[in-house]
This record gives structure tokens, C-alpha cells and sequence, in this order.
């Protein structure tokens, strides 16, 4: 008798036969029994008899083959179609190009078992990503014909790019303040009903990166907790990048996240900085949040009332006017005025037209280029200047023909934009 799978791995591919083989064999020494997991090859148009593989491992596995047209690049799409093939409580997600390690379905499952909130999402490690961008030699022959276990015993922990910050927070991640920005598909799982309570991934995502991380803030939003399970580690086994690409679509897809972000918050509007500044700071937003959510605190007590009376005083009617860091210090007495605060606790409907609190820190306004005469930066933003001044400063001169700072000037200074 054929027993319902408790877990479900799903490995979108595409052309990878040879590495894909690989990952089949290496579910040989899988500690969970056979009839507990099953996996799930989800063709994104393969010509490389993917197919043909799959099914000889139908002896060895529960194994499911799905295949969708080449219709470019839909990883987002194979993901889910696989997932709608799944009889597990657990989605597991494995890259093609990735060796699990022998008890990866196993530590998977148990990390949701085990854990106090039922809705969790399991990050793994994956080893060997970053090879590339180093000296591959010394690991070069080894991943060529080494197990995935004597790998994971010579091969460096931070070739993983994500090690140094899990290690920073003694591998918990409850620390962290933005987990969702380490949950990758190459080696994650979540339960299955949080999984499509989030939505899945979204399939407008066409282009190499982010989809995961997009899944991963939805999943946040729905209150799933994010863990860290380092046994259920995979070994990333070298091959061809083109880098430079990948950064580009990156970039793209960011703009694509932030774009249909509804509602946009202080922890999705951060990412902004990694198109306008650098996508090097992908590991300092975690301190950049952190330093955001510290200010927070010390912010509550900030008031703001006669820097925004005064403001609005010395502009004159019919002025667009916007306020970044107005707290509770709202201008009732003023119709379209556009006000922005990063504490939620000021966040509200209008009390008057125009003049709601949107839950932002001020780098994506969603405003129109020049859309506002003259926009005041109030002393509640002065914590969080030394970190992100820049790219709110761009932002506000984006779409402010006069900005003005409130803080450390003895009169209303303007900083001219135009």
C-alpha cells in the first residue's frame, strides 16, 4: 500500500538532465522512508530528455513528472504547477543544479512538526553558491565526484552568501528583522496551505530572481515565522552564470515587487535602495531595518506640531504640499496635503480629504514625478538620516520642487531641486 506522502519536493528544471540526475540519485541515501516523501519534476520545456530520466527513477521514489511549454523563463510558473500535483502538509523547493543532503527531507519536515507556530517557513542552507565567484579549484574535483555528504564535510560554510548574517544572529532567525529576505527557492519549504493562502508564487515573474523573496514577504505578511534548518542543507553544484545578467533582472524584478506591493510598507519600501543606490547593500538592509525599527521607539515621543504648522503657514493656497515623518501632527485645517509617517501607529484613513497618514518611510512615495510644490522632512526622520537620507532625499526631489528639511537649521531652510 502506497501511503500519502508527508512531504512533497518540487524541483522546477530546464536543460538540466545531467545535473538533475544527480539530485534523483542523491535521494538514495535519504534518511525519511521512501513512502513518506515524494518529488515532484516540474518541466519548464526541456529538449534534453528530462522526461525520459525522471521516469526511471519511478521504482526507486514516488516521483511525478510535469511539463509546461518553453515559453521562456517560468520558473515561478513550474513552481506552482508542481505544487498543485503535491499531496504533502509540506511544499519543499530544490533546484535543479542542487544536491540535497541525506536527511534533507527529513530535517524539512520535522522543522514544521517541531515548531511552536504551525505557520512557518523553513529556510536551508544551500553550500557551494558562491564557488563560483571564487577559486573553484580546490573544490572543483571534489563536487565532480564526491557524495553530497563528503562535500558538505570539505566545502566552506560561507559559500553560502547568507552564512555570515544566520551566524550573526546565533542562527536565529527570530532576530533578524527582514527574514523574508533569505528565503530562496533553491532550498526552502513552507506548509502547503500557507503556500496558497499567500498565493503561490507570481507568474508575472518571468525573469531570473526575486519570485522567492516576493512569496516569502507575502507569506510574512500572513504572520508565517521564518526558521532556519541547517540540517536540511543542499550543495550547489557549479555552473555557468552569467552574473552581470542576473543582476539586471534583479534589478527588474525588484521594481516589478515594489510596483504591486498593496499595501506598501516601511519593510517592502526598503528594498527601493537597491535600485537607487546599490544592490550591494542587499546584506546591510537587515541593520538599515533594525536601525529603522530602534528609532521607531525612540521616536514615540517626538512631536512635530509647530515644524508642520509652521510649514503649512508659510505656504501659500492651492500649494501642493507633502510631509514625511508628520507622526500625529496632522494639518486638519488643510486639504491635499500628502503625509507619510514609518509608525504604523499614525497610519490612518483620512480625517479630512487628502490628508490620511500613508504607512511609508518616505523612499517610494508613489507619487508622480513633480507632482508636489514644496515637501517637508520633519525632525521625526532625523534617526534614520545617517542611513537613509540619501535615497529619501532622491525620492523627495523626485517628486518635490522644493524639499525642506526641519532639523539643525536655525530657520525653514529649502533645499532646491529645480
Amino acid at each position: 500500500m502506497v501511503l500519502t506522502p508527508r512531504i512533497s519536493i518540487i524541483i522546477p528544471t530546464y536543460n538540466r538532465s545531467r545535473l538533475l540526475a544527480r539530485a534523483l540519485r542523491a535521494f538514495h541515501t535519504e534518511s525519511l522512508a521512501a513512502d513518506r516523501f515524494e518529488i515532484i519534476v516540474s518541466d519548464d520545456g526541456s529538449s534534453d530528455g528530462t522526461e525520459t530520466l525522471v521516469r526511471s527513477f519511478e521504482a526507486d521514489y514516488q516521483i511525478k513528472y510535469h511539463y509546461q511549454e518553453d515559453k521562456g523563463f517560468r520558473a515561478a510558473a513550474a513552481r506552482n504547477a508542481g505544487a498543485g500535483l503535491a499531496g504533502g502538509d509540506v511544499l519543499a523547493f530544490l533546484d535543479a543544479g542542487a544536491l540535497p543532503g541525506p536527511r534533507f527531507a527529513a530535517s524539512h519536515l520535522s522543522a514544521h512538526t517541531m515548531l511552536p507556530n504551525s505557520h512557518s517557513a523553513v529556510i536551508g542552507p544551500t553550500y557551494g553558491y558562491e564557488v563560483n565567484a571564487c577559486d573553484i579549484r580546490p573544490y572543483a574535483e571534489s563536487v565532480r565526484t564526491l557524495s553530497a555528504e563528503q562535500i558538505y564535510r570539505s566545502i566552506p560554510r560561507d559559500t553560502d552568501p547568507r552564512y555570515a548574517t544566520f551566524a550573526g544572529v546565533g542562527f536565529d532567525l527570530r532576530r533578524l528583522p527582514l527574514p523574508p529576505l533569505l528565503f530562496w527557492a533553491g532550498n526552502c519549504s513552507v506548509r502547503t496551505e500557507d503556500f496558497w493562502n499567500a498565493g503561490g508564487f507570481d507568474e508575472s515573474f518571468r525573469e531570473w530572481g526575486l519570485e522567492d523573496v516576493d512569496l516569502a514577504y507575502r507569506l510574512w505578511d500572513h504572520g508565517t515565522a521564518f526558521t532556519l534548518c541547517q540540517e536540511g542543507w543542499a550543495i550547489e553544484l557549479p555552473q555557468p552564470r552569467d552574473k552581470d545578467a542576473n543582476m539586471r533582472s534583479v534589478v527588474r524584478n525588484i521594481e516589478r515587487f515594489l510596483q504591486g506591493c498593496n499595501p506598501m510598507t516601511p519593510a517592502k519600501e526598503i528594498l527601493a535602495m537597491l535600485v537607487s543606490v546599490s544592490l550591494d547593500l542587499f546584506y546591510d538592509i537587515q541593520g538599515h531595518y533594525r536601525a529603522l525599527i530602534d528609532w521607531e521607539i525612540q521616536a514615540k515621543g517626538i512631536n512635530v506640531l509647530q515644524e508642520v504648522q509652521s510649514f503649512c503657514r508659510a505656504s501659500a493656497p492651492g500649494m501642493r504640499l507633502a510631509i514625511l515623518g508628520v507622526g500625529s501632527s496632522i494639518p486638519e485645517s488643510w486639504k491635499n496635503v500628502v503625509l507619510f509617517d514609518f509608525d504604523r501607529q499614525f497610519s490612518q484613513t483620512p480625517r479630512v480629504p487628502g490628508c490620511g497618514v500613508h504607512h511609508r518611510i518616505g523612499l517610494r512615495t508613489g507619487l508622480p514625478d513633480n507632482s508636489i510644490d514644496s515637501l517637508l522632512i520633519t525632525s521625526r526622520m532625523r534617526g534614520i538620516w545617517g542611513r537613509l537620507g540619501d535615497p529619501i532625499m532622491i525620492e523627495a526631489k523626485r517628486v518635490a520642487n522644493d524639499v525642506r528639511l526641519a532639523w539643525n537649521v536655525p530657520k525653514m531652510a529649502a533645499v532646491r531641486t529645480r
